[in-house]
């Protein structure tokens, strides 16, 4: 009599089978730590939201008022308004900004970075929009991949990515498109920075992912399909005035290998620090040849 219990008291196997488990249950606290993905495993009763609350917690779940991301997009705003007082195509886009403005604030010229050494157009020419449209976008992105890095890995990591990936996309393209006096601007080539640094993640959890292959198959399949299409985007485009698809796969590049080195992996192991020290190497490879093109060429 003592196993014997009321109607309801314990579930049935099958039912407790078929709960759903998430990937907090699976992974724990160290989810939190893979950018896009660990923001969103964050428990929230969606019917105590608020409308704007409910679409934060849907697309850009890991921003913050008070953080790093904010300071960047405040940056981007003040130069795009600044700009647009600078001077617009009457005839362009919707506030396109005109080549003279552009210049003037900081627009990346091949010419004047190989034979004038003006370096800091590499940093400049990261935080320029061409006009509306272009800003609308930046700052969208910046809202779903710069937030997501700083939830996942802080605010010093995910600027480093930003700022590295786009300034040495932006030098690897200036070496390849030298003796030009085309402008070109580099806030894409930063967040391609930021989607090659999520499949350095990827990588670099590939071992702690181990113990759900299905939610490895899924991540396979979206970068294929993301990298498959980001490819076919860029070579497509035609490398006009402003818009550069060298740097923009040297951003690529480089956020991929820089977030092998520098960003915190779910767990720390032996294939951790092997993936470390080859994202260290290959950056640093990368970056020598790089300068040496834009010395050599």
């Amino acid at each position: 009599m003592a196993n014997l219990h009321g109607y309801g008291e314990y579930q049935p196997d099958y039912q407790q089978r078929r709960q759903p488990r998430t990937l907090h249950d699976l992974f724990g606290e160290s989810i939190k730590r893979f950018p896009l993905i660990g923001a969103q495993v964050k428990k929230t009763n969606p019917r105590q939201l608020h409308y704007y609350e409910m679409l934060q917690n849907n697309f850009f779940p890991g921003y913050k008022i008070q953080s790093a991301t904010t300071l960047v997009i405040f940056a981007y705003t003040l130069l795009f308004t600044l700009c647009i007082f600078g001077g617009i195509e009457k005839q362009g886009q919707f506030l396109e900004i005109n080549d003279a403005t552009l210049l003037n604030y900081g627009g990346l010229v091949t010419n004047q970075i190989k034979n004038e050494f003006m370096f800091q157009q590499l940093f400049t020419s990261i935080f320029l929009s061409r006009d509306f449209y272009h800003y609308f976008c930046i700052i969208f992105f910046l809202l779903i991949l710069l937030s997501s890095f700083e939830y996942a890995s802080g605010p010093i990591i995910a600027i480093s990515l930003y700022i590295s990936s786009g300034a040495m996309g932006a030098l690897f393209g200036s070496s390849i498109n030298c003796c030009t006096d085309a402008i070109y601007l580099h806030a894409n080539t930063a967040i391609y920075g930021l989607v090659g640094a999520f499949f350095g993640c990827v990588i670099l959890n590939w071992s702690s992912l181990e113990v759900q292959n299905e939610f490895r198959t899924f991540l396979c399949c979206f970068m294929w399909i993301l990298l498959t299409f980001g490819l076919v985007i860029t070579l497509s485009a035609i490398n006009t005035n402003h818009n550069d698809k060298y740097a923009q796969i040297g951003g690529f590049i480089t956020g991929f290998f820089l977030s092998l080195a520098i960003v915190t992996p779910m767990n720390s192991g032996s294939y951790e620090d092997k993936a470390k020290i080859f994202g260290w190497t290959f950056i640093g490879i990368f970056a020598v040849i790089t300068t040496l093109m834009i010395i050599v060429i």
